[in-house]
C-alpha cells in the first residue's frame, strides 16, 4: 500500500475510534497506562529521497538501499518492520517513544504492521523532521489521542519532541529525546549532550510551573549512563525515589525528575551492550515528575508510577544475542577476504535479521483515585 494511503487509511481508523468512544460514553476509564521507550536501530525505508546532508553532500539516506555497502532492500525492510511489531506486541505498550526513525510513513507502517500481525495498532502519531545529518528522527505512537504536538528542533540534531496526549479525561506529557551520540571527541559530545539535557529540563520545569501536578514523563535515549555527566548537570534528576520526591517540596525549578530506571536491579537494567569495552549501558530512561511518586491515596498528579517491578527492560529470548545475551540487531555483518571489502559474500552470508542494538524499556503509570487538579485534559 503506498504510504498516502496507508496514512488515510489510519485516519479513518482513528475516526473509527473515535466514534466508538463517543458512542460508548460510559466506557470504563483506563486505569494504567504503559510507557515504553525504544531506539529501533535505523529504521529506514529502501527508497533513496531524502535531501542532502550538510556533512556528506548526499542524501541523507544514501545508505539505506540495494546498491550501498548495506545492500538495504525492500524485503530487509519487510522482514525488519514484521520483527519489530511482534517485540512490541509482547509488550503491549500504550505509549511508545521510538528513536532512529526515518520520517512520519516508516513510523505509520510500522504501527500498521502491528494492525497486520496483531490485530491492535496505534491510531495516533506525533513525528516532526529533524535535521540530523543521519535523517533520523523520534516519534511518539499512542492509543490515545493525541492532542498538541511541539518540536524544539535544532541544526545536526534530532530536537525535542513534546506530545500532549489526552487520556480518558486526563493529560500525559510526553517528552521524546535522542541525544549526540558518543562517536568523536567526548568532550564536544557531552556539551552536545548537556544543552539536549538543559532542554529537557527547561520543559519539563516549565510544565510543573504551570501546573505542579503535571503528569510529564521524559523519554529517550540519552546515549549516556543514567549517571552520566550531561544526565546530571543537564537534566539533574534523582537515581533513587526518596530524593526525587524531596525535591517535589520545593519550587518547580529545583525539582529533580526521577529515572525509573532506577528502580531496575543493576544486573537487569542495561539496554545497549558497549562490545569494544563488553560492558553494558543504561542508555535508555524514563524519567517522571517527582508528585508522581506520591502514593495513589494522595491528593496529586493524575497518574502514578507503579511498584519498582513494573519498570522492565524488556529482553525476551528473542531479543537477545551470543553468550553475553546482548540486543540481537537487524545487521550486515561483512565478512572480509583478501582484496575485497565484503561485496562478494553471499547475500545469506551477511544479515542478520534481528531487531535493534538497543533493548526497549518500559513502565506502568497507575490511575490515581485521589488524583487532584493536576493532569486535566488539554483544551
Amino acid at each position: 500500500m503506498h504510504a498516502a494511503s496507508r496514512h488515510a487509511a489510519a485516519l479513518l481508523a482513528a475516526a473509527l475510534l473515535a466514534a466508538a468512544g463517543a458512542a460508548h460514553p460510559c466506557a470504563a476509564a483506563a486505569t494504567e497506562l504503559r510507557v515504553a521507550n525504544w531506539n529501533v536501530e535505523n529504521l529506514f525505508d529502501a527508497t533513496v529521497n531524502q535531501s542532502k546532508s550538510f556533512l556528506t553532500g548526499q542524501p541523507a539516506d544514501a545508505e539505506w538501499c540495494a546498491q550501498s555497502w548495506r545492500r538495504w532492500t525492500e524485503a530487509r525492510y519487510q522482514t525488519k518492520l514484521t520483527n519489530l511489531a511482534w517485540a512490541i506486541d509482547r509488550m503491549k505498550p500504550d505509549i511508545l517513544v521510538v528513536e532512529e526513525v526515518e520520517n512520519r510513513d516508516v513510523v505509520q507502517a510500522l504501527a500498521d504492521r502491528i494492525q497486520e500481525r496483531h490485530g491492535w495498532t496505534f491510531p495516533y502519531i506525533a513525528h516532526r523532521e529533524s535535521r540530523d545529518p543521519r535523517g533520523i528522527d523520534v516519534a511518539i505512537l499512542s492509543k490515545h489521542p493525541i492532542r498538541r504536538v511541539d518540536y524544539k528542533g535544532k541544526i545536526g540534531r534530532r530536537g525535542l519532541l513534546v506530545a500532549e496526549i489526552e487520556v480518558d479525561g486526563t493529560t500525559v506529557v510526553v517528552l521524546a529525546n535522542h541525544w549526540k551520540s558518543q562517536v568523536g571527541d567526548a568532550a564536544t559530545n557531552i556539551a552536545a549532550r548537556t544543552v539536549e539535557a538543559q532542554d529537557a529540563r527547561a520543559e519539563i520545569v516549565r510544565r510543573l510551573e504551570a501546573d505542579p501536578d503535571a503528569v510529564v514523563v521524559c523519554c529517550g535515549d540519552y546515549n549516556e549512563d543514567m549517571d552520566g555527566p550531561a544526565i546530571t548537570e543537564g537534566l539533574k534528576p534523582a537515581n533513587d525515589r526518596v530524593a526525587a520526591l524531596a525535591s517535589a517540596n520545593g519550587p518547580a525549578r529545583d525539582v529533580r525528575p526521577f529515572n525509573l530506571i532506577g528502580d531496575i536491579p543493576k544486573k537487569e537494567r542495561g539496554s545497549f551492550y558497549y562490545a569494544r569495552r563488553k560492558m553494558w549501558n543504561t542508555f535508555d530512561g524514563i524519567h517522571v515528575a517527582p508528585r508522581m511518586l506520591l502514593p495513589p491515596g494522595q491528593p496529586g498528579p493524575a497518574w502514578r508510577a507503579g511498584k519498582p517491578e513494573e519498570t522492565v527492560t524488556f529482553r525476551p529470548k528473542e531479543l537477545r544475542w551470543g553468550k553475553d545475551g546482548r540486543p540481537n540487531s537487524f545487521r550486515r555483518v561483512r565478512s572480509y577476504e583478501e582484496g575485497t571489502d565484503g561485496d562478494k559474500v553471499e547475500d545469506s552470508n551477511y544479515y542478520v535479521e534481528g531487531y535493534s542494538d538497543h533493548f526497549p524499556v518500559y513502565t506502568t503509570l497507575h490511575r490515581a483515585p485521589a488524583a487532584g487538579g493536576g493532569g486535566k485534559a488539554a483544551k
